[in-house]
């Protein structure tokens, strides 16, 4: 289906840039995007482009050295580096009633800063990965996934519960972080040094 677009006047008179129109089913929009990057939405693939929408189900993917920042109708901030392939499950949000999240991270890189959607009464926010399920209560937090390593830290107040099938690891503190091997369980609990913090935000600068 294809998205309608607004016209949007910018600068001298007849200049103007195209921006996708907000349909009833986004969840989100995207703030920013760099280099190649997609939506797989009912096998169909679009580009991304400021101020594109996002919905359940959607299929979001980023090309080498892209980057792309999506803001939920909650408030949730999600920045994706490059090659990395993320799809939005479910993303349910009523302001003081109900909220549910469900994002899936294939591969590559992201970093999310959670908005109201677990803060409401029995809301939950949830991240699924090949090697692991993370709960999420708060908080600013980066996950990498690769084919055989999972790697989350937690940037800032908050909660992840990490679980895999060899058992379960709860990062509660700033700079926590683990790692967890393709059929091992969760590492020891570490702290992130400047070095590592740094290396871990560059993956989703801009």
């Amino acid at each position: 289906m294809m998205m309608k677009t607004v016209l949007v006047a910018v600068g001298l008179v007849g200049a103007a840039v195209v921006l996708p129109a907000q349909a009833a089913d986004d969840v989100g929009a995207v703030e920013r995007a760099r280099g190649v990057t997609m939506v797989v939405r009912q096998d169909i693939i679009q580009p991304l482009q400021l101020g594109s929408g996002v919905q359940v189900l959607d299929h979001l993917q980023t090309g080498d050295d892209a980057r792309l920042h999506v803001v939920f109708a909650d408030g949730s901030d999600l920045s994706m580096g490059s090659s990395s392939d993320l799809m939005i499950d479910d993303m349910v949000y009523e302001p003081a009633q109900r909220g549910h999240g469900v994002l899936r991270l294939t591969k590559g890189v992201f970093r999310l800063v959670s908005g109201q959607v677990n803060k409401v009464p029995g809301g939950t926010l949830t991240i699924r990965t090949p090697l692991a399920t993370i709960g999420v209560r708060g908080t600013d937090f980066w996950g990498q996934q690769t084919s055989e390593k999972l790697e989350m830290a937690l940037l800032d107040d908050g909660e992840l519960t990490i679980t895999t099938a060899q058992g379960t690891v709860t990062l509660t503190d700033p700079l926590n972080a683990v790692v967890v091997l393709k059929g091992q369980p969760p590492s020891a609990i570490y702290t992130l040094t400047p070095e590592q913090l740094n290396a871990a935000k560059a993956t989703v600068a801009w």
